[in-house]
């Protein structure tokens, strides 16, 4: 029979072989990862095809990148997209580079003249501004370029004024009702 001092000892290294063993594989899957997106901001392109539903969402974001980089915008903000769904704290940055992926091709076709293709992307992408700055109205990126899609692709006031209009009938608070006083001096 083994001591209780041995036992623990025993106990105590087997832990710390297992937890060393858990850090280790940590430490390599890590590396693969860092290599990934390291092939992949060199050119290389391999991570796309590599991605799978268990892919961390930075080699995602990555990979979104160099796929935007190569002009897939659809695939490119389908993948930040999954970002932002996947992590709150990158969700952010993943939308503004969607939406800014989105403004550049618009741009682009804009500038070739395409304007019925360049209308449904500068669209998308005010949504997405929109959506970004509805989760943190600091960021001044999203700010700044939603106003340069806006001067692209303007709004249409006359649309949003319609739906505005308040109907003769409808009720209204006691301060802005006609020929009510509240009694103050």
């Amino acid at each position: 029979m083994m001591r209780p001092r041995t036992r623990r000892t025993l106990l105590a290294f087997t832990a710390l072989a297992v937890l060393a063993t858990w850090d280790g594989i940590r430490w390599w899957k890590a590396e693969q990862d860092n290599a990934a997106i390291q092939r992949s901001t060199a050119g290389e392109n391999p991570i796309a095809p590599q991605l799978t539903e268990r892919s961390p969402a930075e080699v995602r974001f990555a990979a979104a990148s160099v796929v935007a980089r190569e002009g897939h915008v659809t695939r490119a903000v389908a993948l930040y997209r999954q970002v932002a769904e996947s992590r709150a704290d990158l969700a952010p940055a993943a939308l503004v580079n969607a939406a800014n992926t989105l403004h550049r091709e618009g741009r682009r076709l804009a500038a070739a003249d395409n304007r019925a293709g360049a209308l449904p992307l500068l669209e998308l992408a005010k949504e997405t501004y929109r959506e970004v700055l509805r989760r943190d109205s600091s960021l001044w990126s999203a700010r700044y370029n939603l106003d340069r899609a806006l001067r692209l692709a303007p709004e249409d006031e006359a649309r949003d004024d319609e739906g505005a209009s308040i109907p003769a009938d409808s009720e209204r608070a006691l301060t802005t009702m006609r020929a009510f006083t509240l009694g103050l001096p």
